[in-house]
């Protein structure tokens, strides 16, 4: 179901880190895509970590699914960009030859020989959706008159992203900027009454 959105008041910016922290702990320059096998993300973007780079970060950003299973709901966390993680660093051949290396990198995006910098402003977006833990917290929602009200959490001022609503597994759908395309990508929100 296609839903219409209402942003409640609040005083959050995508310029943030996260909705409750007013400084960035991240550059927003030369962010690059590591694309790699699903699933081993984490270990990848660890490996990387272990290299001798200097002025490297990387950047797994996590969002807290809820899975629905035999019955019971349990909490995941799970890759934003399945089968991608950022690194941020200028990057010189022999970074790009030590990257390259490793058992498990696909390509650095769009391709080793000319790796392109993520634009600043889709950085922005992703990285005002974390916490401190590079994990993408649940929002708080509600219905007011078929639309929904985002009125807490890193959703706030998504006006115009969300794709669905899916009440029954708590997922709500987002379209977001990703490496000059978009992906759509699901966030679980916590269903609350209106506040008065």
């Amino acid at each position: 179901m296609a839903a219409r959105v209402l942003i409640a008041a609040g005083h959050y910016s995508l310029y943030k880190i996260s909705y409750n922290k007013s400084e960035m702990k991240y550059s927003l320059k030369n962010w690059y895509v590591i694309q790699t096998i699903v699933k081993k993300e984490k270990s990848i973007k660890e490996k990387i970590e272990k290299l001798t780079i200097e002025k490297l970060q990387t950047l797994l950003p996590l969002r807290k699914l809820c899975i629905r299973r035999k019955g019971n709901l349990l909490w995941e966390l799970k890759s934003l960009f399945p089968g991608y993680f950022f690194i941020n660093k200028e990057l010189e051949p022999i970074d790009i030859k030590k990257i390259t290396r490793l058992n498990g990198v696909v390509k650095i995006l769009p391709n080793f020989k000319n790796p392109v910098t993520v634009p600043e402003d889709d950085m922005k977006l992703i990285l005002s959706l974390m916490d401190n833990n590079e994990e993408i917290p649940e929002s708080q929602i509600f219905y007011e008159n078929d639309r929904v009200v985002v009125k807490a959490g890193p959703l706030m001022n998504m006006e115009g992203r969300i794709i669905s609503v899916e009440k029954r597994k708590k997922r709500i759908t987002i379209r977001l900027p990703f490496f000059n395309t978009y992906k759509d990508v699901q966030f679980s929100f916590e269903l609350i009454t209106k506040a008065k």
